[in-house]
């Protein structure tokens, strides 16, 4: 049946202990002595030292906090304690206006974008419920001193990754909107002129669905309602319907693609959440509020566990107002391939498998509690670059999908040097590989078939060119946890610990949830070898390994099925 947001936990009301609990544990990190140069600035626990980053985060906390709710008795000595914070943000910013991310960016135009960001919506906030005066004048007096500073340096600042060219633009729109003397536009538009990094399936650069995506998104929508950009409105759709498409069924991303830190995560992609809201907030689309219900309902009701994107979801329900219940069914049984991005993504319900093109890691999946989370193949054979499965090619047509692998990554290899017959100094060693002979080999050229069937998928995994007596693994990496069962054994393996599967299926077992493999090549000729760690092979150290090896020729099929309960 599709699933459907029961839209309980995401209000105001739910959010609000959460964000309290959080200000109340941060305003006893803020340095509140006068002799200390560093007065008013929050200190990083992680750093050990004050940090501009930490002190913005609180004054937007305590910000949102006091928007949010009522006359509060402290309202008076939280404004005294942001405004000291205040005080010190301006402080903290160098010559240029930008600030400084001590773990590693200084001076830095993008990280004050980031806070920027922030800030303006507090700016946004208070002018619309018209606490500009009072106690807050003296706190929006420092902001506002320092969002011009910070403009300035952003102006000047440039980026390092693509997603920084969003942010830095949408904090000068954000600025321009709130102070309009400011001049950005000739910088906003040279960076609008880049056009925004998404491709037709829906995929930034970073391909970060569980960090970037919301960076981009949010930005982007920013844009929208500051500069007028309908692409950016656009954009922002097609990445949120491609992060529908990414989701396993616990609400956990699939970041198998990101070419960021995000990738091989599984946590719930909450920073979404607020994305759907605005995106839903200028261009009513009931799925995406039916997303963000059901993001959030993933969390199972503990708002802390949406970490720094709880600040981003306050803002968009103070913004936007708590979204009514939404009946739209959410995709969870599709089968859809993005050749632009090298991915074939299978969603059978609560099982959900993700098909790799350009990786040596060929398949994810999940299903409940269960995780297979790769699929590799390799050969003895001249290291990786000739001898691992590397999906060059996929396709896919009517449910059945072929990863090709050519074996010739690697230049002169499968093959040996030969003599080049006069001295090489070791100056000359690599020079001298454009006289030389060579020995040729054939590539370990092989196709996997992969087709869908009810309940998982079927392989067959086929040499096409290659020497034989070759050894061959097949290698399903599981996360520890898990209970090994077949025919013989039953065992809670450990991290590290390789198995051999020799004959029929075996299953990991995650509580109910059960990923089941098979057949072991027992009857294939000629016989499995017992290569532990077999040279070359892509390790998995913080994995259970389960092997099913052969000898080159290889011409074998098996399976992996997904199912909850006892069978």
């Amino acid at each position: 049946m599709p699933e459907l947001s029961n839209a309980h936990s995401l209000r105001l009301s739910a959010l609000l202990p959460v964000l309290a609990a959080q200000v109340d544990e941060l305003r006893h990190w803020q340095i509140l002595d006068p002799a200390s140069p560093d007065v008013g600035a929050l200190i990083n626990p992680g750093y050990g030292c004050a940090d501009n980053k930490a002190t913005s985060a609180f004054v937007a906390q305590a910000a949102y906090l006091l928007l949010a709710t009522a006359a509060d008795a402290d309202a008076a000595g939280l404004l005294a304690r942001m405004d000291a914070a205040a005080a010190y943000l301006l402080i903290s910013q160098r010559p240029s206006g930008n600030i400084d991310l001590h773990s590693v960016n200084i001076d830095s135009g993008p990280d004050t974008g980031f806070t920027v960001q922030q800030l303006c919506t507090i700016f946004e906030l208070a002018r619309r419920e018209g606490r500009t005066g009072g106690d807050w004048q003296p706190v929006l007096a420092k902001l506002e001193r320092f969002i011009r500073r910070a403009v300035e340096g952003m102006k000047i600042g440039g980026f390092h990754t693509p997603n920084h060219r969003w942010v830095i633009c949408s904090a000068l729109t954000q600025a321009k909107t709130l102070f309009p003397d400011l001049d950005v536009a000739e910088v906003v538009e040279s960076y609008l002129a880049e056009g925004y990094d998404i491709d037709s399936e829906g995929a930034f650069i970073e391909r970060s669905v569980g960090v970037y995506d919301a960076v981009n998104d949010r930005s982007l929508l920013f844009i929208q309602e500051h500069w007028d950009s309908p692409a950016a409105l656009e954009a922002t759709a097609r990445n949120l319907d491609f992060c529908l498409h990414l989701i396993h069924a616990d609400g956990t991303a699939e970041t198998g693609l990101s070419r960021r830190q995000d990738y091989g995560t599984r946590t719930v992609a909450a920073g979404l959440v607020h994305c759907y809201l605005l995106h839903n907030h200028f261009a009513p689309t009931e799925q995406f509020v039916a997303a963000a219900h059901w993001l959030w309902d993933r969390l199972q009701g503990d708002a802390s566990a949406a970490g720094e994107n709880l600040l981003w979801t306050v803002y968009a329900l103070l913004k936007c107002g708590e979204p009514a219940p939404a009946a739209v069914p959410l995709p969870t049984r599709y089968s859809r391939h993005f050749p632009n991005n090298g991915l074939w993504r299978i969603r059978q319900e609560r099982l959900s498998a993700s098909i790799f093109q350009d990786a040596t890691r060929l398949l994810s999946l999940v299903h409940g509690q269960a995780e297979l989370t790769s699929l590799k193949i390799s050969q003895t054979y001249f290291g990786g670059a000739c001898g691992h499965f590397y999906g060059e090619e996929l396709t896919v047509e009517n449910g059945r999908g072929v990863l090709l692998s050519g074996g010739l990554r690697r230049p002169r290899r499968p093959g040996y040097e030969l003599p080049i017959g006069h001295p090489v100094s070791p100056e000359e060693w690599n020079a001298s590989f454009a006289q030389r002979g060579l020995y040729e080999l054939p590539a370990a050229r092989s196709t996997l078939t992969i087709s869908e069937a009810e309940g998982g998928l079927d392989f067959h995994y086929q040499n096409i060119e290659s020497l034989d007596k070759v050894a061959v693994q097949i290698a399903f990496d599981f996360p520890p946890g898990g209970v090994w069962e077949s025919d013989d054994i039953r065992t809670i393996p450990a991290a590290g610990q390789p198995i051999f599967l020799k004959r029929g299926f075996g299953q990991m077992r995650y509580g109910s949830d059960v990923i089941r493999i098979g057949p072991g090549p027992a009857d294939h000729k000629p016989a499995a070898h017992f290569m532990w760690p077999m040279r070359e092979a892509e390790p998995a150290p913080n994995h259970t390994r389960v092997l099913l090896t052969l000898w080159t020729p290889v011409d074998f099929h098996f399976q992996i099925r997904a199912f909850r309960g006892i069978r």
